[in-house]
């Protein structure tokens, strides 16, 4: 499956999982591997999330905050699990 490179991703952005309703913010891009303490050529761009909603308050599902890669993220939202909004 090629990557869908028209979703481009930015901080302040929202995502809404469509099952569950829950939204989140998009809070920052970081490199995975830097964050490890390892250096090489290609980064794994992540993106810290902040979670709201009734089954994040209540601590039922996942936690608060999340982290998702860069081109799963996109994954998600080009094959609709992930509603997106700029």
């Amino acid at each position: 499956m090629s990557l869908p490179r028209h979703i481009v991703l930015s901080s302040g952005d929202v995502v809404i999982d469509v099952m569950t309703s829950e939204s989140g913010i998009l809070i920052m891009r970081f490199d995975v591997m830097a964050a490890l303490g390892t250096v090489t050529d290609r980064p794994v761009w992540a993106w810290d999330i902040l979670w709201a909603g009734s089954a994040v308050m209540t601590g039922s599902q996942s936690p608060r905050r999340s982290a998702y890669t860069e081109e799963g993220l996109q994954h998600l939202i080009f094959e609709g699990v992930f509603s997106h909004i700029k």
